[in-house]
């Protein structure tokens, strides 16, 4: 092969210019940006929103356990496993408060939070049958539930998402 031929002329075959191909990569590039940036948008914005939620969850998780730790201890060395109510969803909710502020993803100020405290039993012992408020799961022990709602900032795009994570926490003794 000589220098300076191209692969696939014959001798005596005119060369083809390139001239009607000028500006054809950059067609391409002008059709296919809008759709590569719109990808780009909906891969940050699924992103943030696995982000947000897993946020949601561990902030929900953290503040049942917390809830479920406000055991009324005189009544547990009388063997009777119950939650004080009242201190139980308040300190849910502070814990609840103190990991959502500053997190990435969610409007300050924006989460909702519901916090039901369950117990199985009454403070004299006897059973007092409870079910979960969203799952509606029958509990065979005392349970703290917390429902988050938060609105979610998705980047590149408008608007929000809300967002909803649901965690209990039971209050279980030692296995027989």
């Amino acid at each position: 092969m000589t220098r300076g031929r191209r692969p696939g002329l014959r001798p005596g075959q005119p060369r083809l210019h390139v001239a009607e191909e000028t500006g054809a990569v950059a067609a391409l590039v002008a059709l296919f940006l809008p759709c590569l940036l719109a990808a780009a948008a909906l891969v940050l914005a699924a992103g943030a929103l696995l982000v947000a939620r897993a946020q949601l969850r561990a902030a929900a998780d953290m503040a049942a356990l917390a809830g479920a730790q406000d055991l009324d201890w005189d009544l547990l060395a009388q063997g009777v496993v119950y939650l004080r109510g009242e201190e139980a969803a308040a300190d849910a909710l502070a814990w609840l408060r103190a990991n959502l502020d500053g997190r990435a993803f969610l409007e300050e100020g924006r989460a909702e939070a519901s916090v039901r405290v369950l117990n199985t039993v009454d403070p004299t012992g006897s059973p007092a049958p409870a079910a979960c408020p969203v799952t509606g799961r029958p509990l065979d022990a005392p349970t703290v539930c917390v429902l988050v709602r938060a609105e979610v900032r998705l980047p590149l795009l408008p608007g929000r998402v809300t967002v909803s994570v649901h965690a209990d926490a039971s209050v279980v003794g030692r296995p027989p």
